[in-house]
């Protein structure tokens, strides 16, 4: 995930929140969430500009992930769940979540800044209320989350329309295989809870990194070609920084969050993310920002704004760079 890829649930030590208000440290976490799953987006652009090949790219980092959080299960003595949590796990979560998500972001990012696919994450929780629309048909929004809900994706088709008139940041089909990375993890977030799946532990999460890794490597194998990841500082640097800022800080720091003021509060992160991700991008990086971006942005935060006072049909995070979120990355 960026967002990311974003976890589709904390540990199972982690579901019940120990504190209800935004104090200080809560704050702090969330800041610091924000920053590690919005620095994916720019990490990702970083590695392809360096000459990585995109899925290949991706696999790496997700089974690098792989295999820092099987590690980390093994050293907790995790017990294994019931086979069909982890193959649920394994399908929807490293196919859907963090494989497809991953896939359709990578290659996304070849046509769009990092700050751009930061600012294009925030149609996310907008994507998930959709398709709890769909695989939920007893969870039905308010008039004011269906207002949000068109609000939000008139935002989305501004940040969109650039690229269908071969003009601002991101050029086709960037910006379109970004919403498709957003709802594939959206999708399979919603999957989850209506399969009624208990929380992740570290080993499930390790094995969907897993699954998600084999799925793009066979996938960089089969587009053809001679697939490249240069051992060049760039690209080895945002290796790095995705398995050990992006994956584990950011899932720690999210599983921490979610113990605290649980998984409602903890989803607020996707309003930040967004902002971390386009002023990084564009204050250090100096990426462009245009008006296209601000203006859509604007529009879907107050469309997600009236999705969550409305009663949002899923209260589960979406991934990644991040993530998805991941979610997510959502980290992702």
């Amino acid at each position: 995930m960026a967002v990311s890829p974003t976890p589709a649930a904390g540990p199972r030590d982690a579901s019940t929140p120990s504190r209800s208000g935004l104090d200080g440290g809560t704050a702090g976490l969330l800041v610091a969430l924000a920053v590690f799953w919005g620095l994916a987006y720019l990490f990702i652009r970083a590695g392809i500009q360096g000459g990585a090949s995109p899925l290949l790219f991706a696999a790496v980092r997700y089974l690098l992930s792989a295999a820092a959080f099987g590690a980390l299960a093994l050293a907790r003595r995790e017990p294994t769940r019931d086979r069909r949590s982890w193959a649920i796990s394994a399908l929807v979560g490293g196919v859907l979540i963090i494989g497809l998500y991953g896939g359709f972001l990578y290659t996304g990012e070849q046509y769009t800044t990092g700050g751009y696919a930061a600012v294009l994450s925030s149609t996310a929780p907008l994507l998930t209320a959709l398709a709890a629309l769909v695989l939920l048909p007893n969870e039905r929004p308010s008039r004011l989350a269906t207002l949000g809900l068109g609000l939000g994706f008139a935002g989305a088709i501004v940040l969109v329309l650039p690229s269908l008139s071969s003009g601002g940041v991101g050029t086709w089909p960037g910006p379109e295989l970004l919403l498709a990375a957003f709802a594939s993890t959206a999708i399979g977030t919603v999957l989850l809870r209506r399969l009624r799946t208990p929380a992740q532990s570290l080993g499930q999460i390790g094995v969907q990194f897993a699954v998600a890794g084999a799925l793009l490597a066979a996938g960089a194998l089969a587009i053809g070609g001679s697939p490249s990841l240069p051992a060049t500082p760039d690209v080895l640097g945002s290796l790095g920084a995705l398995v050990a800022v992006s994956s584990v800080l950011g899932y720690f720091t999210y599983f921490r969050l979610h113990h605290r003021v649980g998984p409602v509060r903890a989803n607020t992160v996707a309003y930040l993310i967004p902002l971390v991700g386009a002023g990084i991008g564009s204050g250090l990086l100096g990426e462009p920002f245009s008006v296209w971006e601000g203006l859509g942005f604007v529009l879907v935060a107050a469309g997600v704004a009236l999705v969550a006072r409305g009663g949002r049909p899923s209260s589960r995070p979406t991934g990644t760079g991040a993530l998805p979120d991941p979610s997510a990355e959502r980290g992702e």
